[in-house]
């Protein structure tokens, strides 16, 4: 099938329990052993994971562009394939906003913000991007480290340009911290969102995997 206009998909998720808990949801995602496995294959791939750093994002008001960020990456193995790719991920996917969705990418990848300041600027998802999985694979992090590393979200202030949120950074913000095995449904395209900085000793590595709706 086809994808969906920007437009349509933005009516036709106005009803959904997705939209209706202000674009995102926490959920349970992995077992154990699902989660073992993504654990060891993260850390196997960490080896050729590459660095990027930002220092000054590029201004963009909408959606996509390049915020400052700082953060590691790799692309995934058979196992993040396979839970990109799984039909139950579907369902859940279908489930929360009453649309059918598949991969917009190909294997999917691991971020690693695993030194102290890593982290990633305010923006909205790129046009391939309407819906966005955060898988948490794992987060090793000091008890000190409070709200460091969690995803904020500014659900309330959707329609805003990005320029009017970086000014006012703390009205509207709504913290999601996803747990190790469980994973947080984003309507990413279109609900702004950041990355915080993770502290010292801190470690916590994510799936984003992004999705395309199809009917």
């Amino acid at each position: 099938m086809s994808a969906i206009s920007v437009l349509a998909l933005r009516d036709r998720l106005a009803g959904s329990a997705l939209a209706r808990g202000g674009g995102g949801a926490v959920i349970q995602l992995l077992d154990e052993d699902a989660l073992a496995a993504l654990q060891r294959e993260a850390l196997d791939v960490h080896a050729g994971a590459v660095a990027t750093l930002v220092e000054e994002g590029d201004g963009e008001d909408d959606r996509g562009g390049s915020p400052e960020r700082a953060l590691e990456s790799a692309v995934g193995g058979t196992v993040l394939q396979s839970l990109y790719h799984a039909e139950g991920v579907g369902d859940i996917l279908r489930s929360l906003t009453d649309l059918a969705w598949t991969p917009s990418g190909g294997e999917g990848t691991y971020s690693y913000y695993c030194r102290p300041g890593h982290h990633l600027g305010l923006h909205r998802d790129v046009e391939e991007c309407d819906l966005a999985l955060f898988v948490c694979v794992l987060d090793e992090r000091p008890d000190s480290a409070g709200d460091a590393g969690a995803l904020c979200l500014y659900p309330t202030r959707a329609k805003e340009p990005l320029s009017a949120i970086r000014a006012t950074p703390d009205v509207g913000s709504v913290y999601a911290r996803a747990r190790p095995g469980e994973a947080v449904v984003l309507l990413g395209g279109f609900v702004p969102h950041r990355v915080l900085p993770v502290a010292e000793g801190h470690v916590r590595v994510v799936a984003p995997l992004c999705y395309r709706a199809t009917g």
